[in-house]
């Protein structure tokens, strides 16, 4: 008989939304609670998928049952929950970003090695079928050894718009970061290095406010990174861009690679990937519960995504200093 991990669910958003009905169809995985501060939401959403409702964290984590919980919240509560999960004996799947600060990472870090308790982070990405498609290339040389990568994620991302007001928090710093940095940028920043299995070492970065839209923050980041292999990888960022694109061009010695909306062009073929982006977040949920009932270690686990945030520190800094930063002045180890 299959092992079954039994979870509980921090959050109903629209992200919270995503994970439930992921978790509703696989075998390894079962919903048995949720919770949200408003609790209309936490009982409606119980209601539908026949779970256990709860709007106090200190509750649901009471809950013998709960072997592990999906923390899907605003950026800031990250750090405190994950913490709190780890004391009461859970096992962790964050959301993306980990968190804020470094600071909070390694808090986060420390809290699960403890407990003995497995942390991941939700780098979906990682899970993209033509993702892996990419780094088994490269990993195996067939373009040679890579020198330069260039990634474009632009779009239009109007957080006063939506049916609900949980957008509206991405216009406050405290809570949610710079948007274009914390809320989109984890995954571009961390899809860089991990295809290449090499950090970033070195990062320059420049930011504008092009529109008046996030009032003030900046909205638009471009990123030249170097990585310890030598390799320079550049990003360009923008959510409010009306015409969207999401495409990236990696170069060799021996050959190169593009893609563009899940389609792999190499030396100028295209490269039949099976599968799609939307079965990312059923591999990363699978790969989760498996980690957990195995106790392996995920791949996007705490300290390898640590790293992705200390780049983005990096890339915040290094645009308000107008000068390049070392990332290791913001990666401070944990023990």
């Amino acid at each position: 008989m299959q092992a079954v991990l039994s979870v509980g669910v921090i959050g109903t958003g629209g992200i919270a939304q995503s994970h439930i009905n992921t978790i509703e169809n696989l075998e390894n995985i079962q919903l048995i609670a949720v919770m949200d501060i408003d609790a209309k939401r936490a009982e409606d959403t119980a209601v539908k998928y026949e779970a256990k409702a709860y709007n106090r964290l200190e509750d649901l984590l009471a809950n013998p049952e709960i072997q592990a919980v999906h923390i899907c919240t605003p950026h800031s509560f990250h750090a405190d929950q994950v913490i709190s999960a780890a004391e009461a004996n859970k096992h962790v799947m964050v959301e993306k970003p980990m968190a804020l600060t470094i600071a909070d990472c390694n808090r986060m870090i420390d809290a699960c090695d403890r407990s003995n308790k497995i942390l991941m982070v939700g780098q979906v990405m990682r899970h993209y079928p033509v993702n892996l498609r990419i780094r088994e290339l490269l990993t195996d040389g067939t373009i040679g050894k890579v020198g330069h990568l260039m990634r474009r994620r632009l779009s239009y991302f109007d957080p006063s718009q939506g049916a609900s007001n949980y957008q509206k928090w991405y216009l406050d710093l405290e809570i949610g970061g710079i948007c274009v940095l914390y809320c989109f940028g984890p995954h571009e920043y961390d899809i860089l290095p991990w295809y290449l299995n090499s950090p970033v070492e070195e990062v320059y970065a420049t930011g504008t406010a092009s529109t008046k839209l996030y009032q003030g923050q900046k909205d638009s980041y471009t990123t030249m990174m170097t990585h310890q292999n030598g390799a320079v990888s550049v990003l360009s960022q923008s959510v409010v861009c009306h015409t969207s694109t999401h495409d990236q061009y990696i170069i060799g010695s021996q050959g190169s690679i593009m893609s563009t909306n899940q389609k792999l062009i190499l030396n100028g073929e295209e490269v039949l990937v099976e599968g799609s982006a939307s079965e990312g977040m059923k591999e990363q949920i699978k790969e989760f519960a498996n980690c957990c009932l195995t106790n392996q270690k995920p791949d996007a686990n705490g300290r390898s995504v640590r790293h992705t945030m200390a780049v983005i520190e990096a890339a915040k800094y290094s645009a308000e200093r107008k000068e390049p930063v070392q990332v290791s002045e913001f990666e401070i180890a944990t023990k």
